[in-house]
């Protein structure tokens, strides 16, 4: 006879909203899920029998996933038990393009390298959604909510780029710099380094930095210029969390990064 898991008296029923960052196969019929939830953080839940046919889970354990979830929590214990998981909202979007999907599971993986454990965020938390349900909906320029992503993120998580409006509109033709540990844009006469970049990537560096999600999204960047933001934001977010910012893959980039502005 088969051997029932009873959850200690001690564990406390949690039911939350939570994005799910990454999921993997455990055992022959499980899956341990990374979630970031709105109540606990980032967590890591073991759902059993998740693989199998007709699991009470369905698809809301997948990553991107926008899922309303109860598990059973005891704070001394790493991977906690999920019970119930079911869709809040279906971001079909996401998946009937394969550019949506990787912007979507990069931003998951930076979410996974970045997030504390069970660090209740409730700003990255909303970000999460935002950044998901514009990248949903986008008709067209997907990976501007890559940029601005990366760059709200830095800014609710205490390092937001030190953006001057005079700084920028002083930039010239011969381009300026980005000083990676305050994301100051500078003139190149008083950059005293930095990381130079042209005049239209750092400007679009510092509307991705502080405009809101419309404006940015209305913005169109010539190929050259959207690889060079790229790389600033990038070397800025790596500046400042170093070896946590995930490995991601340059040719799958390049190849999305290459296609023409619509």
């Amino acid at each position: 006879m088969n051997a029932r898991y009873v959850e200690p008296l001690d564990a406390m029923i949690i039911r939350t909203e939570a994005v799910v960052l990454r999921s993997m196969d455990y055992g022959e019929t499980s899956r341990i899920v990374t979630l970031l939830t709105r109540e606990k953080g980032k967590l890591s839940v073991l759902a059993k029998g998740a693989r199998l046919p007709g699991s009470r889970f369905g698809s809301s354990l997948q990553p991107m996933s926008h899922s309303q979830v109860v598990f059973y929590h005891k704070p001394t214990r790493g991977l906690q038990t999920l019970r119930e998981s079911a869709h809040v909202r279906l971001f079909s979007g996401i998946g009937r393009e394969m550019e949506k999907i990787v912007l979507g599971l990069r931003m998951m993986e930076l979410l996974s390298a970045l997030m504390q454990e069970e660090q209740c965020h409730p700003p990255a938390f909303n970000l999460a959604l935002e950044a998901l349900e514009r990248l949903d909906a986008a008709a067209a320029r997907p990976a501007n909510v890559w940029a601005y992503f990366q760059l709200r993120l830095a800014s609710v998580l205490g390092f937001a780029p030190a953006i001057d409006r005079d700084a920028v509109q002083a930039l010239t033709e011969e381009g300026g710099a980005l000083t990676l540990d305050t994301g100051t844009v500078r003139p190149l006469e008083t950059a005293g380094g930095g990381r130079r970049a042209s005049r239209s990537a750092l400007r679009a560096f510092a509307v991705f930095a502080r405009a809101d999600l419309d404006a940015v999204m209305r913005m169109r960047l010539e190929p050259g210029v959207r690889r060079e933001v790229e790389r600033l934001v990038e070397a800025y977010l790596r500046y400042h969390v170093e070896d946590a910012y995930p490995h991601r893959s340059e040719k799958v980039s390049g190849q999305l990064f290459e296609k023409r502005e619509p």
